[in-house]
């Protein structure tokens, strides 16, 4: 230990006083890297100076920096990172070409920003200056043709180096890249794609709404050049883009600006007033069994678990089966055509058909303010009271039909009445949704709809049945619950919006 002060004070002695400073070489340092202004020439006299002997062991790299400092001159200052210790021996060597030989053995690099010298790990180097230690940096200048040159610039920050640079001027069309050769031709590759010329198209929508496919155009513009107007009034899009771009944003238009195809859904329904021995509804696979070409798709609980509990069957029938099932419903009870409606439905669009009637209630409402008297208004609600069935079309390629069902049968079964006197009827509703895919021209047979009603019926003797007390012996009063069952046909048909009304109606009766 004591043999090493010794050698180390020796050093000392001969650094302050020895001829290690006399003279000075031409050769540059070109790895460490010169972030500022250039050198005066007291400073590059002092980088130059001459060490004839440096001779190290085990020492600390932090102690060897401030005395490379200290008796050069040199601005040296040292990241936290910098650890270790060195053992280095040399001779007849300039001050940075030993600082330099120091920092490369041990993984370090150096940074020159004006007259300090910053002593760094190569990661926190790549880290702070985006590129590796002693790449290249270039500056290109390029001049545009067609872009703006401030909304390039915004496109180019975003592929640029931490240490790069991008000046523009719109005056003159200039781009000015700075940076290394690797992300200058990444700019110059995107700078091909943007700088193309723009062209301005009107498209006139026939189908789609401008405000919907808006959304989908927009995704596709391309960024900082392509512009996207809509008109709501006259259903049109002014785009402005390149002719690549313009040229996709047409076949997306294309695609979605077509004539929705429409299903014209023909629907026949049947009330059944069943006798006792169906009470329970339709026996529908004793039906389907003597039917080959009827399918039954499900059969379900639409009801409570109570006396009224029935199901719900769908199932399809084939066109030379449907006059065959109509006459077999009749052995199950009275069969009665409650009514026949058509109705054309767009693709993917919900249609509605009601059989019945809207049944009005009263209700009241009453204000009492701050100040001033109460008043009270009355206000007239409605409700669908029937047969209501909801059908929701999708059309496939291959001419099948996606239905989306929804059925429902709703009764007023009595009425309430609130301490205000107003009248609320009391509904029973059964209804079930289900998803049935048909062919084109193939009829959905919708069962198990069951509605309860009690009949109550008088009879009388005329004058007789009418006198006080003693009439009661003339009339003849009866209280009868029946079961009906409500049994939907729906026969969808793809239809193209363009025959005539007679011709369509034709069409339909073959």
């Amino acid at each position: 230990m004591r043999m090493k002060r010794i050698i180390f004070v020796f050093w000392l002695v001969f650094f302050f006083y020895g001829p290690s400073m006399i003279g000075a070489q031409d050769n540059d340092v070109p790895s460490i890297e010169e972030a500022g202004s250039v050198l005066t020439p007291s400073i590059q006299d002092r980088e130059r100076q001459i060490i004839d002997v440096l001779d190290l062991k085990d020492m600390d790299i932090l102690d060897v920096l401030k005395l490379i400092s200290q008796k050069s001159g040199l601005n040296i200052v040292a990241a936290e990172t910098v650890k270790g210790r060195v053992t280095v021996f040399l001779k007849n060597i300039e001050v940075l070409s030993a600082l330099q030989i120091i920092i490369e053995a041990y993984g370090w690099v150096c940074v020159k920003d004006n007259d300090i010298f910053k002593v760094m790990t190569a990661a926190e180097y790549e880290s702070k200056y985006d590129r590796k230690f002693g790449q290249e940096t270039q500056t290109r200048i390029k001049q545009l043709q067609f872009a703006k040159a401030t909304e390039v610039a915004t496109i180019l920050n975003e592929i640029k180096g931490k240490s790069g640079k991008i000046i523009a001027d719109d005056k003159s069309g200039t781009v000015i890249l700075v940076d290394g050769p690797q992300r200058l031709d990444d700019m110059e590759a995107v700078l091909e794609k943007i700088d193309v010329p723009i062209e301005t198209q009107i498209f006139d929508l026939g189908y789609a709404t401008a405000e919907e496919i808006s959304d989908k155009i927009s995704e596709i513009l391309t960024p900082s050049l392509g512009t996207m107007k809509f008109d709501e009034r006259s259903n049109k899009v002014v785009i402005t883009d390149t002719a690549q771009t313009l040229g996709k944003i047409r076949q997306i238009i294309k695609a979605f600006d077509e004539r929705d195809q429409q299903v014209l859904i023909e629907a026949k329904i049947f009330q059944i007033v069943l006798n006792d021995e169906y009470k329970m509804g339709i026996d529908w696979e004793a039906i389907v069994s003597d039917y080959h070409k009827l399918d039954l798709v499900s059969d379900f609980d639409v009801l409570g678990s109570t006396e009224k509990k029935g199901k719900l069957s769908i199932g399809t029938v084939a066109a030379d089966n449907y006059t065959a099932l109509i006459e077999a419903l009749k052995t199950v009870g009275v069969t009665n055509i409650l009514s026949s409606p058509r109705i054309t439905a767009v693709n993917n669009k919900e249609a509605k058909i009601l059989v019945g009637s809207t049944e009005p209630y009263v209700t009241t409402t009453t204000t009492t303010p701050s100040s001033g008297p109460t008043t009270t208004a009355e206000t007239v609600n409605f409700i669908d009271v029937g047969v209501k069935l909801f059908v929701t079309p999708t059309i496939h390629d291959d001419r099948f039909i996606t239905m989306k069902i929804k059925p429902e049968v709703s009764s007023v079964t009595r009425n309430l009445t609130t301490s205000n006197n107003n009248t609320i009827p009391v509904v029973e509703t059964s209804e079930a949704e289900t998803t049935v895919i048909v062919k084109d021209g193939v009829s959905i047979v919708i069962g198990g709809l069951i509605k309860e009603e009690n009949i109550k019926s008088t009879r009388s003797i005329p004058v007789l049945g009418d006198i006080p007390v003693m009439g009661l012996i003339f009339r003849n009063i009866s209280d009868k619950a029946t079961k009906t069952e409500i049994v939907v046909f729906l026969t969808p048909r793809i239809v193209s919006g363009d025959l005539p009304a007679e011709n369509l109606i034709n069409a339909l009766s073959n």
